[in-house]
């Protein structure tokens, strides 16, 4: 008679080796199953503005024409390490430049007469009679400038003769005041240098003078937080009246001489 309880012995080495086979085989499915990581080189990454020579948030940005000449009144650091204005430039950057540097004779002795102009400018005697002229002048000659043409449709309204001088003197005595002596009414990105310089030359006193009322008269949606024209005008209220009156023509000034501050957009 057979025993029903009869047992299979299998000897040990047998049992190690099915052990070892199965143990290759997932490992073997595994290999095939996965992938190893792959590591990209992603690169240094977008350089920092500064670096970059881009203009910072915040500061003002400048370019400059095209084939065209340094405006005298304009830093020539500023001017020398500034780039070309291109379709790619800001609207918000201030356009540098006039005429043209190879030809553009009667635009540099034009450039010159509104020099003289402002060097006249602060006399109580004559100065704005000078300056007024200047104006008058560069409103005739604006109207077929591409350049000037919608800056002169933008003069105000008068009821009466602007009194530049004044408004000017007052502004540039009380702006040295409130900036402890400093001449230079704003600054600008130099993108070579990579830190912001005075856009003006503050060697030339009809530069101070024109540009004293900046942060009062210019176009500050672009360019910076407006200054309270009161507090420029050290709280005088003839010299306070004279600012809506004078705004228009002092941003046309700046435009005939080469420094063009960004057109608003319309509302």
């Amino acid at each position: 008679m057979l025993r029903s309880d009869l047992r299979v012995r299998i000897p040990k080495r047998a049992l190690v080796a099915a052990s070892t086979m199965m143990l290759l085989g997932l490992g073997v499915s595994l290999a095939i199953g996965c992938s190893s990581t792959q590591f990209y080189n992603e690169g240094p990454g977008q350089p920092e503005d500064r670096a970059s020579g881009t203009v910072p948030t915040g500061m003002i940005g400048v370019c400059k024409r095209p084939f065209s000449k340094r405006p005298p009144i304009v830093d020539e650091a500023l001017w020398e390490n500034a780039r070309v204005c291109s379709a790619s430039t800001p609207k918000s950057f201030v356009r540098l430049g006039y005429g043209h540097e190879r030809t553009g004779g009667d635009q540099s002795r034009k450039v010159e007469r509104m020099m003289e102009a402002l060097r006249e400018g602060p006399r109580i005697d004559g100065g704005n009679t000078k300056v007024l002229s200047m104006l008058r002048t560069i409103r005739a000659e604006g109207q077929s400038d591409p350049w000037l043409r919608d800056r002169v449709r933008e003069e105000s309204a008068r009821t009466s003769v602007c009194d530049v001088t004044y408004l000017l003197n007052t502004m540039e005595q009380e702006s040295a005041r409130l900036r402890r002596g400093d001449r230079c009414a704003v600054r600008a990105y130099d993108q070579k240098q990579r830190k912001e310089v005075c856009l003006f030359d503050t060697s030339l006193e009809e530069a101070v003078w024109l540009t004293s009322a900046w942060a009062c008269t210019a176009r500050t949606e672009y360019t910076q937080k407006p200054e309270s024209c009161h507090r420029l005008c050290a709280y005088d209220d003839y010299c306070a009246r004279q600012v809506s009156c004078a705004a228009p023509d002092i941003d046309l000034a700046l435009c005939a001489m080469g420094v063009c501050l960004p057109e608003p957009d319309p509302i």
